[in-house]
């Protein structure tokens, strides 16, 4: 794959993560937009570690949600 093909899949993985999170749990998309990407999981997925990027973009929203709400 090449650069300019990685970094389309990832920008656009990452906007249906942030959707996912926005009618998932009922925030804005700036709120989502924050937590996606404050979050250790959106590394990993961008790093492309564990081949997070090939698991459902819900599933991921989820991932994203419980790392920044476990406190």
């Amino acid at each position: 794959m090449t650069d300019e093909c990685e970094m389309a899949f990832q920008a656009s993985k990452s906007a249906k993560i942030i959707q996912s999170l926005n009618e998932l749990y009922g925030i804005s998309i700036k709120e989502a937009t924050e937590l996606y990407y404050q979050s250790d999981t959106s590394e990993l997925i961008e790093e492309g570690i564990s081949d997070l990027q090939c698991r459902s973009d819900k599933y991921l929203a989820t991932l994203v949600w419980d790392e920044c709400h476990a406190n």
